[in-house]
């Protein structure tokens, strides 16, 4: 497993126990919480690719793509985690990016290329979440067969869609995973956010 993947796996880990989140990390919440992420970044993404004139600048929307990025690939990390599958074999062709700024989708190919991406990551997210869906909402992963058969190949077929969306945007997505990590340390402090599911603009009201 690659250096930089193994640390993240090991930060999420850490990041999840002193929060005592375990019990909210099922394989189907993991499932729900990615097709949620996936359809934000789409819709920032959207917003990237639009021909109105965007509300925000945009370098705002780009840094807003990453963190989408980011987000993605927390959670199918995680669900990879939490089901006992090895996520390298989804996330062995990380290209290293992570230098290269978001390059403008500007022809209508490069634009097609990048929609056509993000297409593709929705299917395979969801065939994820349809593989649990009527499966008991428990950390559990003895369910039956056909979990154990489909779940492996529909999340290593996402892991490919989400490397190609952020290989057409320049993007090392690990990278933007960490650095998301990173971020959600400084929003989920932990003496608010253990033991708790609120979002992070809950907290602080849910403390008093």
């Amino acid at each position: 497993m690659g250096d930089d993947l193994s640390q993240l796996l090991s930060d999420q880990r850490e990041f999840v126990r002193v929060r005592e989140w375990e019990q909210f990390h099922t394989p189907k919440n993991l499932a729900m919480a990615l097709g949620g992420e996936v359809g934000e970044l789409a819709s920032a993404i959207g917003q990237l690719l639009s021909d109105t004139p965007h509300t925000s600048p945009v370098d705002e929307i780009r840094a807003d793509v990453v963190d989408e990025l980011g987000d993605v690939t927390l959670y199918l990390l995680r669900l990879y985690d939490v089901a006992g599958i090895d996520p390298e074999s989804g996330f062995d062709d990380v290209a290293d990016l992570s230098t290269q700024p978001i390059p403008w989708p500007s022809t209508p190919a490069e634009r097609f290329a990048v929609a056509q991406a993000v297409f593709d990551l929705a299917g395979t997210a969801g065939r994820v979440l349809e593989t649990l869906q009527w499966e008991a909402n428990s950390a559990s992963m003895e369910s039956h067969a056909r979990v154990a058969q489909n779940l492996p190949p529909r999340l290593n077929a996402t892991a490919e869609s989400l490397l190609r969306v952020g290989e057409l945007l320049g993007v090392n997505v690990v990278h933007a995973a960490a650095a998301k990590n990173g971020k959600n340390m400084t929003k989920y402090p932990v003496e608010l956010s253990r033991g708790s599911s609120r979002k992070y603009t809950e907290l602080d009201a849910g403390a008093h």
